[in-house]
């Protein structure tokens, strides 16, 4: 059988907190019970005091003021057992009853269950005096005290009745509080059940944070960090998922591509003419550039995942610029971008793969060069930059006048698939933090007057001493 956390609550709850109400409220009612009937008993004490110690007779009349004040009834009995006053209708075997329990004294307790006579269907409360004093008309011995049971009843269940409807009303508060207490720390433990219901199902929303400060406040502060690190992991997975499904699904074609680039690159050279040729010999040298670095990516990307290490050799930065303008030149002219070069006051070289440098510098280039071309932008400009920052460091800048990332992949833009285009892929500037970090360094960007900056830091080479070398 199912128990839910709000009812185990609110039946422990409820048993300790009706446990104490019903002690307190037995316990009033006992001693408000036991006072009133204290009261009455000296109260009426008090009139047979005043009805035995009276130098006046106790006639019907008196005997009839006094029960009309007390509440009681009274029977006059002379020595020999005769009624001589009464206010309560009674026979003669009743009297002798009477007197009988009188010389008995049954309890010492005017109140007691001893001292109940029952008369013409009620009870009473019966004691008989045994003697009246000082009473100046001979006859009268016995003083006869009836004092109705109802009535007893009617004072204890006046003074108990607002001690039972307060502890009722009690418990009722105790319920309602109970309740309410259950149901507020219950909400929070459902919020969180169906947060981890949420996880379970792949949903890694954060629940609101509840308006408290308590242990459930930091549960659910703690579910909605967990959820976070979650959906980060998920991401993570996703995207290392979908990368090695490229490795896998592309490394065929590459393989294909390559050799088509091989081949290509071979018959071209076979037309090439001797140095000194026309202008068209620089379009064929142009050509076999790009097919080389083609056949050199197709190379990279059947490695992908391997981590076969490069070999490092000393390149000149101006050298990679110089050869990434040379290859995007055409395509320049034919978007009508004007593309400035500053190189360095001084050769900057830097230990790295020379092939994958210029891929790097290349795919900031041609993303300038998309960017800088939309239409409706007059001026469209592109400029590389190549400088020396803090002696051990170079820095490589691709600054462009297009409008920047969109605001949804700013804070995304080097992470895989991630674009902008319709066309793109979102692995080029992707492949490009993985070259810089590859070679020890970062790459970033930022906005700065209507422009776009693409910076890569990489560890440069120390400068040439005086004498030549490298200090």
């Amino acid at each position: 059988m199912r128990w839910p956390v709000r009812i185990q609550l609110l039946l422990w709850m409820l048993g300790v907190v009706g446990l104490g109400i019903v002690l307190t409220t037995a316990t009033s009612a006992y001693l408000a019970v036991r006072e009133a009937s204290r009261y009455q008993a000296e109260s009426l004490d008090r009139v047979v005091r005043t009805l035995t110690a009276a130098h006046y007779p106790l006639s019907q009349t008196v005997l009839e003021h006094v029960s009309g004040l007390s509440g009681a009834q009274f029977v006059v009995l002379d020595a020999r057992g005769h009624m001589l006053y009464t206010t309560v209708s009674i026979d003669a075997a009743q009297v002798a009853a009477l007197i009988e329990a009188g010389e008995n004294h049954a309890a010492p307790e005017r109140f007691s269950r001893a001292n109940i006579v029952e008369l013409q269907g009620r009870d009473y409360f019966a004691d008989v005096v045994p003697r009246i004093g000082r009473d100046p008309y001979a006859g009268v011995r016995w003083l006869v005290v009836l004092y109705p049971r109802e009535r007893w009843w009617a004072v204890a269940r006046q003074v108990v009745t607002p001690i039972l409807l307060a502890g009722a009303m009690t418990g009722l508060i105790a319920v309602l509080a109970a309740a309410g207490v259950a149901g507020r720390l219950v909400r929070p433990i459902r919020a969180l059940r169906n947060q981890a219901e949420s996880i379970a199902a792949g949903c890694f929303r954060p629940i609101a944070a509840p308006k408290r400060n308590d242990e459930f406040a930091d549960l659910a502060e703690s579910i909605n960090s967990m959820t976070e690190r979650l959906s980060q992991y998920e991401t993570e997975v996703r995207r290392h998922e979908r990368l090695r499904t490229l490795g896998q699904l592309g490394v065929g074609m590459a393989h294909q591509l390559r050799n088509s680039a091989t081949g290509a690159r071979m018959a071209l050279e076979l037309i090439e003419q001797p140095p000194g040729g026309t202008a068209d010999d620089d379009n064929v040298a142009v050509a076999l550039r790009q097919l080389q670095l083609m056949e050199s990516y197709l190379q990279r990307f059947v490695a992908f995942g391997r981590h076969q290490p490069h070999e490092h050799a000393m390149v000149d930065l101006a050298d990679v610029v110089a050869d990434v303008v040379k290859l995007v030149q055409p395509a320049c002219g034919h978007a009508k971008v004007a593309m400035d070069v500053v190189p360095p006051a001084e050769p900057i070289g830097v230990l790295g793969d020379r092939d994958a440098l210029v891929q790097l510098l290349m795919n900031l280039v041609l993303n300038a060069l998309e960017a800088a071309e939309r239409p409706g932008r007059p001026e469209a400009r592109m400029r590389i930059e190549v400088s020396r920052c803090e002696d051990r460091w170079a820095e490589l800048r691709v600054i462009d006048t297009g409008p920047g990332p969109a605001a949804e992949v700013a804070e995304r833009l080097f992470e895989p698939f991630v674009t902008e285009k319709p066309d793109g892929t979102g692995l080029g500037l992707y492949f490009a933090r993985q070259v810089a970090e590859a070679h020890g360094g970062t790459i970033d960007w930022h906005r700065d007057a209507g422009r776009t900056c693409f910076t890569v830091r990489l560890p440069a080479a120390p400068e040439p001493g005086p004498g030549g070398e490298h200090g």
